[in-house]
């Protein structure tokens, strides 16, 4: 795993929007997504459904990146996914990306509520082992 420190402080540094490119036989995609990634574990987590998620379970290969244009810098993340449809990981997995996007740490507050905390019943947890994380100046 090659993880570069300096660019893991920068993808924890702000709430930054992630594009996500997943690939199959027909077409690439790329999607932004609010994520949490925690150093420790090396894992990037995202929530999604439909077609994102569908690419990814047929190739969990992924690419994202982050970029800061103001400060001129961009980090590619590259790692393998999981799709992950428990609802308790997934509230988990909620409870450490919402707060970043939104204000406070209730789920009342950001609007969700029941068995799932997610904006779409259909979200599904996505894991991502992070296998390169590199920051590359924009300029």
């Amino acid at each position: 795993m090659a993880l570069d420190t300096d660019a893991a402080e920068l993808v924890t540094d702000a709430p930054y929007v992630a594009h996500v490119a997943t690939t199959t036989a027909d077409e690439p995609r790329v999607s932004p997504v609010w994520y949490a990634y925690d150093p420790e574990r090396g894992v990037l987590e995202f929530l999604g459904k439909g077609q994102k998620v569908a690419d990814l379970r047929e190739n969990p290969k992924v690419a994202l990146s982050v970029r800061n244009p103001e400060e001129q810098w961009h980090v590619s993340i590259r790692g393998t996914a999981t799709v992950i449809g428990d609802v308790a990981e997934i509230n988990d997995a909620t409870r450490r990306i919402f707060p970043e996007y939104l204000d406070g740490d209730d789920p009342e507050e950001w609007g969700v509520s029941g068995e799932k905390l997610t904006f779409d019943p259909d979200d599904v947890l996505v894991r991502v082992e992070v296998r390169t994380l590199t920051a590359r100046d924009s300029r």
